[in-house]
């Protein structure tokens, strides 16, 4: 096997100068990720890091839902591992990584519960065995078998066939509402290119950093 210390990559694809930035860091987010959504088979996937006393840094994979003027929707259960740990500290982090033009964005912010309403709407959109498959799950909880989660599945399935599912109170989405968000490009010999939106009396305010 190759010896991992000696895995590199020269970037090249491109560069990033502070006159090719947008205004706002959620308009320069909208332009990159138009680039990206083609390229990649999970272009949405974001690495999601939560915090509690117990566990410390926790991360892990969810999928970006919404881009708003204000922020990035996702949904999960709120009595997942991440749930609980959001409702004691909502302070997050995103980060956002797209090998194939050699990016990475890094978004630092706050998580607020999407109302009720919101997150129905979108339960409701969403394929009826993933809606299912929100219900019987008791996310991050111990299960017994994988035999057992699917007879509650199927079992569902049954009861549902012609009726519509009713979002449980316990699945829903957050928005995460930035305080700032860094632009990464690859550049080759490590020189890479680092610009930070950070948010100063209301206003955005953009630095390059070294990297």
């Amino acid at each position: 096997m190759k010896k991992i210390h000696n895995i590199r990559t020269n970037y090249q694809f491109g560069s990033l100068s502070k006159s090719d930035l947008a205004y706002s860091p959620i308009k320069q987010f909208k332009d990159w990720f138009s680039q990206i959504i083609n390229l990649m088979t999970e272009p949405t996937a974001m690495t999601l890091s939560t915090y509690s006393k117990r566990y410390g840094v926790d991360s892990r994979i969810v999928l970006l839902k919404e881009i708003k003027q204000d922020g990035f929707i996702f949904y999960t259960n709120y009595n997942s591992v991440k749930g609980k740990q959001i409702s004691s500290n909502n302070n997050v982090s995103l980060s956002f990584f797209w090998p194939e033009l050699q990016r990475q964005v890094r978004v630092n912010g706050l998580a607020f519960k999407l109302s009720d309403a919101y997150s129905t709407r979108y339960f409701k959109s969403r394929p009826k065995k993933s809606q299912i498959s929100a219900c019987i799950s008791q996310q991050s909880e111990v299960v017994l078998s994988r035999n057992l989660m699917e007879k509650q599945f199927n079992l569902m399935c049954q009861q549902f066939k012609n009726k519509s599912i009713p979002k449980p109170d316990y699945w829903g989405g957050y928005k995460v509402k930035p305080s700032c968000i860094e632009f990464w490009q690859g550049r080759k010999d490590r020189l890479h290119d680092r610009f930070i939106y950070e948010k100063k009396d209301k206003k955005w305010v953009i630095n390059r950093l070294y990297p």
